[in-house]
């Protein structure tokens, strides 16, 4: 079974496709998707509507999870760091996939079963990672990380 996970930051949905067993995750894909984060509210929820439906179907089989951030501190921010995880919660759910959310505190040593920074776990443990990814990217793989064996 395979876990598609998602990130969000301003301007850009960043994924990430992960198999196998938690202990032993492999990469299978991982991306960016780049949006104008200040188009209009309906122009938005369109372009995330698209994207996510194309990410799902791709991956049909995976599991999806996002990274919620806690950040946001405008509308302006909540529209482009909120809004589309409602989107993806609908397009989910017409596709008949469930979707889990998690926090950056989420992502512990514990729940991951790892030692040490949940980054450096990233590239020390993924199998067949991209040689240059960054934090952004490695959210968006730890997303998908959470949802393997589960």
């Amino acid at each position: 079974m395979s876990a598609l996970g998602l990130n969000i930051s301003k301007g850009t949905i960043w994924y990430c496709v992960l198999q196998g067993p938690r202990d032993q995750p492999t990469h299978v894909d991982s991306g960016r998707h780049r949006f104008n984060p200040g188009q209009s509210r309906p122009d938005l929820a369109n372009y995330c509507k698209q994207t996510f439906g194309e990410l799902i179907d791709r991956f049909p089989s995976s599991k999806v999870a996002y990274r919620l951030t806690l950040n946001a501190k405008s509308a302006d921010q909540v529209a482009y760091l909120c809004f589309p995880f409602g989107i993806l919660n609908l397009v989910a759910h017409e596709r008949g996939v469930a979707v889990r959310e998690f926090t950056t505190p989420s992502f512990t040593k514990k729940a991951l079963g790892i030692a040490g920074d949940k980054f450096d776990a990233c590239d020390s443990s993924i199998v067949g990672r991209p040689d240059k990814w960054d934090r952004d990217a490695k959210l968006a793989a730890l997303s998908a990380w959470m949802m393997l064996d589960v």
